[in-house]
C-alpha cells in the first residue's frame, strides 16, 4: 500500500482592513494540467466534494494542499495536487473566479445541475434576505479590522521612530547574505507564490503553520513588535532569493494583505517567520526588538498599551461578527441542502477521481 501523502493548509483569501482580498491567482500556476472551477450556492456540497477527492488522493500517496476558507475555516475554497498540477476551486462569491483559459486549462463544474430548481424557487425570499444580511455583516467586520489597523498604525509610528536604522540595515544586509549564501546568481529570475499564512476567521485568528513552516528543515524566527519592519526584512530576502533564481512561497498577514509574515524557500529548506508559534522552536532568531531605543519605548509605553488593548477589543468584535456571519451562512445552506441530489454528486465525484487518475497516466507517459 502506498504511503499516505501529506496535507498542507493555507488561505488563498482573507478578511482584511480593505475588505475581502484574494490571492486566488496563486492557487495554481499557468502550467496547470487542469483547473476545475466549481460554481453553485452555499450548501451544495462544493467543500465536501473537494475534501473527499483530496483525501482520496492523500490515501493514494499524493501530497495535497487544502486551501481553507477564511469565512469558515472548517471549509475549503480549493484543493491542489501539486505533483499532478491539478487544482479545484470554489468560484462563487465572494471569490468569483472565471475561466482564463477555457478548455485549455480551466473547466467549469456547475453544481446547479444537481439541485431541484422548483424547490430552490420556494426559498427565494429567504435566500435574498440572508444574502443581504451577510453583505452588511461583512462590511461591519471590515470596519472593525480597519479601525484596528488605524490604531496599529499609531503603534508602528512609535516603533519606526524607536528603531536604530543603521544597526537594523547592517543586520539585514548580513542576514540576507547568510540566508542565500552559496547560491549563485542564475540567468533566469526565480518566482514567487503569494497566499495568506493566517486569517481572521470564525475560529479566531487562525493559522495552520505546522503544515507549512514545519515542512522545512530550518526555521528562523523574527522577533519583532514592528510589523512593517518584519515585512521589510522578508521582502528583501524574497528579492535576494528571486534574483538568485530561487522559488519563494510568500505568506501574508491578515490585517494588511501586502505585509509578509512568513516565507519559505523550499530549495534551501528554510522557513523564516514572525509567527509566535516559533518563538521557541527555531534554529536562529533575527531580533528586531533589540534594535529599538528603550527610552523612546518607555516614553510611549502607556500609548502602546492603550493602542494594543483597543486593537484586541476591536479584533474581538470583528471576529465575533465573522462568527455571526458564519451562523447566518449555515442558515442559508439549509435553503439549498434539502434541494440537492447528493447521490448524483457522489457519482460525479467518482467520475472526477477517474479523470484525475487518467491525467496521472498521461503525465507518466
Amino acid at each position: 500500500m502506498a504511503k499516505k501523502g501529506s496535507i498542507k493548509r493555507v488561505f488563498p483569501g482573507g478578511n482584511t482592513a480593505k475588505g475581502f482580498f484574494s490571492y486566488y491567482d496563486n492557487i495554481i500556476g499557468t502550467d496547470a494540467t487542469r483547473l476545475f472551477i466549481i460554481k453553485g450556492g452555499p450548501g451544495v456540497g462544493k467543500s465536501s466534494f473537494m475534501k473527499k477527492i483530496a483525501q482520496e488522493m492523500v490515501d493514494k500517496g499524493y501530497d495535497v494542499e487544502f486551501h481553507q476558507c477564511s469565512s469558515d475555516n472548517g471549509s475549503l475554497d480549493g484543493v491542489v495536487i501539486p505533483e499532478l498540477k491539478i487544482g479545484m476551486i470554489d468560484g462563487t462569491a465572494p471569490h468569483v473566479v472565471d475561466p482564463k483559459h477555457p478548455g485549455g486549462i480551466d473547466e467549469i463544474l456547475n453544481f446547479g445541475e444537481f439541485w431541484n430548481e422548483e424547490g430552490m424557487r420556494k426559498n427565494r425570499d429567504q435566500i435574498v434576505e440572508i444574502t443581504g444580511k451577510l453583505g452588511k455583516l461583512y462590511k461591519r467586520v471590515y470596519r472593525f479590522i480597519a479601525a484596528a489597523k488605524s490604531l496599529r498604525d499609531d503603534m508602528e509610528v512609535i516603533y519606526k521612530e524607536a528603531l536604530d536604522k543603521g544597526k537594523f540595515n547592517l543586520a539585514l544586509t548580513k542576514f540576507k547574505a547568510e540566508v542565500t549564501a552559496g547560491v549563485p546568481h542564475m540567468q533566469k529570475e526565480g518566482k514567487t507564490r503569494h497566499l495568506f499564512g493566517s486569517a481572521y476567521a470564525p475560529g479566531g485568528i487562525v493559522d495552520y503553520y505546522e503544515t507549512v513552516v514545519e515542512t522545512m528543515e530550518k526555521v528562523i524566527y523574527i522577533n519583532s513588535s514592528y510589523v512593517e519592519g518584519t515585512s521589510k526584512i522578508l521582502e528583501e530576502v524574497v528579492d535576494e532569493a528571486v534574483k538568485k533564481g530561487l522559488f519563494v512561497e510568500v505568506y501574508h498577514e491578515p490585517m494588511v494583505e501586502t505585509n509578509i509574515e512568513t516565507i519559505l524557500i523550499p530549495e534551501l529548506k528554510v522557513a523564516i517567520t514572525a509567527s509566535k508559534k516559533y518563538r521557541h522552536k527555531n534554529m536562529k532568531v533575527f531580533d528586531v526588538d533589540s534594535f529599538m531605543d528603550k527610552d523612546i519605548l518607555a516614553e510611549n509605553e502607556d500609548k502602546l498599551k492603550e493602542d494594543q488593548a483597543l486593537i484586541d477589543e476591536l479584533l474581538t468584535k470583528g471576529l465575533a461578527n465573522i462568527l455571526v456571519a458564519k451562523k447566518e451562512h449555515d442558515i442559508l445552506e439549509t435553503c439549498y441542502i434539502p434541494n440537492m441530489n447528493f447521490k448524483e454528486i457522489d457519482k460525479f465525484r467518482e467520475a472526477m477521481i477517474e479523470r484525475i487518475m487518467k491525467y496521472e497516466k498521461e503525465l507518466e507517459e
